[in-house]
Formats: structure tokens, sequence, C-alpha cells
């Protein structure tokens, strides 16, 4: 099943997660080529030969990416020490890291100053953690993977460790973060959904949150404290063998979806697969997973580690800030946390919030009027025929029914969103804000090989918002069956309404798309989610031969896939589907049948 997702080998990964400005890129990859060095001088006994020095240390992009492969880097490729023969342990180690600590002191900076070399508590606290990863190097085929996790979680902390003792060039060259693992690996998630143990969990610390001594010797988490996955930036999966790489990836795919649903913020997600001293950093995408050997994670914007930069955390006051664009410009919204989040690895990463443009205070007391949508459906390039718009739909339902009293609290009011847009270098051009979609986030090369790959389907989903006036609750929330009668009467009310004035066909009516407000005398139902809707209108629009819906609610020739197109009387066969199930099953049991 894994395999059907996944596409391995790609090329060019690198380029996913590299700075957009140039030269930072090349002295991002300046800085790993200089631990890169260090490593293999260890492994070697520091009998490198000079001439590799000169080599390696090439500054132009095209060095960058070739000394990458041969890196350990925060999740690049570490596959350097299975490339020779590793001898004996070097006792001179130490030796060996200060040596190469005074030659980047000696180092041109841009600023014009010379490094401050590290205290000789840094240097031993990275001959510790050199001594720990070794066991990684000299591990073979028949090691117990267990016996791989810390001296895994040690490589991470001295390759952050090495990064903190070279971070001396200009500001934009110097690393954004850390990837550092949690303290103690093998362990259950405090807010995962079951009881599965992750080999190791990795955290973006910022950079100057930690010394190198605290970084190996103390980690950030408390030794009884359990990992999170809402704070976890990727998860690593673990086995000894390097064939067992593949048996790595199901686990991966299984976990990384408890990223989807515990961060709110999250566009995309990473991890990695290790077998034995083969590693391999796995892009996760709308639709399938790309595998490569490279990458750059200290380095790159947020936004291309998967975060919307749109929705920022409030930690300390436990509410989100959301900013979403309109006519007017941007539009802050507040919420304390979506209420529907991502349940699906590939999917359209539906998320919803209830929110308020009022600021919370010291109480963060919030009070929701407001319900954003956030999802990843498929679209077309070119909004002007993207028939399948929901924000349009709702545009047009707005103005068209806005002054109609009798449809109040039916249906929701457009208030602003569309397509998210994100910041990416576009060639010569400099930095643009382009749509954000599931090409835009990958370079042009990868894009060509995955459409050069005939069986590999890679179609275009495109990342919207939208907030709408109006909340609701849920049909299990109802009391009696007179308050479900009365509900159902207002949401195909407005669903005729609509359909009348707007020429616009709701195609998925189902329970999760009926709402309520307020109770007793005072109740109304509330049609909701035009994502499958079309606008008859629209000429261009498909209609035939779709089964679209909700599987328990849709019509008989709808479900089988007759060639009639879709018509108002599917949507009122689905009303009647909907009736005998809240009058089967109840209406208010959580768990469906």
């Amino acid at each position: 099943m894994v395999d059907m997702y996944i596409k391995r080998d790609i090329r060019g990964l690198l380029d996913l997660a590299i700075l957009d400005d140039e030269g930072a890129k090349n002295a991002a990859g300046t800085l790993a080529t200089r631990i890169s060095i260090l490593v293999e001088k260890l492994l070697s006994g520091g009998n490198r030969q000079s001439s590799y020095r000169s080599r390696g240390s090439s500054n132009s992009s095209r060095g960058s990416r070739g000394a990458a492969t041969r890196r350990g880097g925060s999740g690049s490729r570490s596959t350097m020490a299975g490339k020779q023969s590793v001898s004996k342990p070097n006792s001179d180690s130490a030796n060996i890291i200060s040596d190469w600590i005074t030659e980047q002191q000696n180092a041109p900076s841009p600023k014009g100053k010379p490094v401050k070399a590290p205290s000789r508590n840094s240097v031993a606290a990275l001959n510790k953690s050199f001594d720990e990863f070794r066991q990684w190097v000299n591990s073979n085929n028949s090691t117990n993977e267990s016996k791989l996790y810390e001296p895994i979680s040690q490589f991470f902390c001295f390759v952050a460790s090495c990064l903190k003792a070279v971070h001396t060039l200009s500001q934009s060259a110097c690393p954004r973060r850390l990837v550092v693992p949690f303290c103690k690996p093998d362990r259950k998630s405090a807010d995962g959904d079951d009881d599965s143990r992750v080999d190791l969990y990795l955290n973006l610390p910022q950079f100057d949150d930690y010394t190198i001594g605290t970084l190996i010797t103390n980690p950030p988490e408390q030794e009884n404290e359990a990992p999170m996955l809402a704070n976890t930036f990727a998860i690593v999966e673990v086995k000894s063998a390097i064939q067992g790489i593949g048996k790595a990836m199901p686990q991966l795919f299984q976990y990384t979806r408890g990223i989807y649903n515990e961060q709110y913020d999250r566009r995309f997600a990473w991890g990695m697969a290790v077998g034995g001293k083969k590693v391999q950093a796995v892009f996760f995408g709308p639709d399938y997973a790309l595998a490569s050997d490279t990458m750059y994670w200290s380095f790159c914007e947020s936004h291309r580690l998967g975060y919307d930069p749109a929705i920022l955390h409030n930690k300390r006051l436990r509410y989100y800030e959301i900013n979403v664009g309109s006519e007017d410009g941007p539009i802050t919204y507040y919420s304390k946390g979506a209420v529907i989040s991502a349940e699906r690895l590939f999917s359209r990463h539906t998320r919803c919030f209830i929110a308020s443009t009022e600021k919370p205070g010291h109480d963060a007391t919030i009070e929701p009027d407001i319900f954003i949508k956030y999802a990843w459906p498929e679209a077309t390039e070119d909004a002007n025929v993207d028939y399948r718009d929901e924000g349009r739909h709702l545009q047009k339902i707005t103005k068209t029914i806005e002054a109609e009293p009798s449809l109040d609290r039916k249906c929701p009011r457009y208030q602003s969103g569309g397509r998210v847009m994100i910041n990416r270098r576009i060639g010569n051009e400099g930095i643009k804000a382009v749509d954000d979609t599931s090409r835009s986030i990958l370079s042009d090369g990868i894009c060509q090989q995955l459409d050069d790959d005939q069986d590999f389907v890679n179609g275009l989903r495109i990342h919207k918002v939208i907030c709408m006036k109006g909340v609701g609750k849920p049909l299990k929330e109802l009391e009696n069956v007179f308050e479900v009668i009365c509900v159902m009467a207002d949401a195909m009310e407005c669903h005729w309404e609509i359909y009348q004035r707007c020429k616009i066909l709701h195609r998925d009516i189902s329970t999760n798309n009926i709402l309520f407000s307020g109770s007793g005398s005072k109740i109304k139902g509330m049609l909701i989610d035009f994502d499958h809707a079309i606008c008859e209108d629209d000429k261009d629009a498909v209609r035939h031969f779709e089964r679209t819906g909700t599987l328990p609610f849709m019509s008989i020739n709808n479900l089988e896939g007759g060639k009639l197109e879709h018509s108002l009387l599917d949507d009122w066969e689905s009303l009647i589907y909907i009736l005998c199930w809240v009058g089967t099953y109840d209406w208010k049991k959580k768990d469906e049948p």
C-alpha cells in the first residue's frame, strides 16, 4: 500500500528546503561541508588528504548540493560512515575537534570579526557525542535496532552542536534553528490516539536556546516528560539493516498522520527513515510522499518545513492568530484551536476553526462568530475556470440572498478568503507571492520528474481558506424529533432558495453538512460545505458521470454511476436517506454504525 503513494530517489529534493537567498544557500553548503570534513576526519583517524578539504569546501551552489550527499547535517544523508572502512576509533578525537574549531575560528567572516572558540567543556561534550554516535557507524545488520536509538540521537546532537560552533557568517547565512531529538527514544506520545511507540521525535528549538553542552548533556525536555506530536517537527523510524528501510516506511506513514492531526498550522510534513547506515528524508505532500537522501532543515524558511506562516500559536495565552487575505487587506482572527483537524495522511487536509475578530485579553476568552475552513481541494491552476471553488459559490450566494431575512442563519455568509499565497523564488524574478499548491511547494525539477513518471499520479491541489459568518452545532446535539424536523426543513429551504436564486446545486447533502443554531422555538437549521457544488450557469462545469457526495446518503443514480447528470432530485433523495439514518440509528449517538 505504501508503494502506491511514495516515489523514491527524487533528484534535487534538496532544492525544496534550502534558503531562497542565494548567498545564504551557498553559506549553508559551506557550513555543511565543514561539518562533513570533521566527521570524516574523526572516522578516519585524521588521515584524510588535504586535497579533499580543498575540493569539499566549494562555495558554489552546485558544490553545496554535492557535499550534501556526503554529510550528516540535520536531516541530510548520513551514509558517509558507510562509504569507507571504519578504522579503530581515534583516541585523539578531542584534539581533532579542537583543531577543527580553531580552523573555523580563523575562517573569514563577512562580519569582519573572528569566531569565538567554544570552551573546553564544549569540546569535551562534542567528543562525548562522537563516541556515542560512532556506535551507529560501527553497527552491522545484526545489531538490535533499539541499540541504535541513542547513537542516532547523539548524531543529531553532534551536528547541531557543530552548527553552534560555526554559525559566524552573516545573519542571513546563520542556521535558523536546530534539529534535535527528544531526550528519550522509543516513547509513546502524550497526545497520540493509540499506544504506538515512536523511535525518535525531532524538535526544532530556536538556534539561541541552547549551548553546545546543554544540547548533548542536558536535553531540552525533562527526564519524565512525554513527547507531544503537537510539538514534533518530524518522526524518525529506525531499522537495523539497510534493506529494512522499506519496512520503516509504513510506520513512518502511520505516525506522521498524527502530526497532521495535532498541528493545525501544518501544510505538509517531513519524516526520516533509517535502515542501518542508510538515511532517507521523506516529504509528505497532500497526495504522495517523496524520498531522497539530502536536506537542509536547519537553514530553510519555516514555510519550507511545512508550517503555515499565516497561523501563529500564542502558547502563553493558548490561542491561535490566523491572518486571512481579503480585498481590503489581511484580516486577523483569533481562535482557541481547530474544531475539525486533518485525520488522514493523504487527503484534502480540511481543518476548521471557530474564531472572532476580537483579540482576547489576559483571560484568553474568545466569543466565536466566524467559521474558518482550510483545505487542499483538487482545483484548476487558473482561478477563473475553477468552477468548484467554494469561496466563489459563497460570494455569489452572499450577494444574492444577503437582503433576504427568511434565510438569516440558514446559510453561511462569506467574509474573506480565497487561495492561500506563499513566498517563493521565481527564477530571476526574485521572491514573489504565488498560489500555495501541491506543485508550487516543489521545485520545477521535481515536478518534471513526477510528470515524466506515467505510473505516478500527480494531480493539482490548491491550498484555500474561507471565512464565513455563522457558527452552528452538529445534529447530535439536537434534543428531540421536533428539532430534527425543523432543522432539516430549514436546511432544505436554504437549499431550494440557493438553487432558485443562484443556480447553485449543493450535491453533498449529508448529516455532516447540516448544522443548527439556537434552541426551542428559535432553532434554525443551516446548510454548509459547498465543496462539491456547481453553478449551472457555468456551462463548462463538469456534471456528467461524477460520483459526488457522502456514501450513505448518495442517490441511487449517483451511487451506481449513472449517465444522468446530478440534479435537484438527487439532493432531495439524499434528504430522505438522512431522515432514515437519524430515525434508525438515533442522531444523538456519537459513534456511527
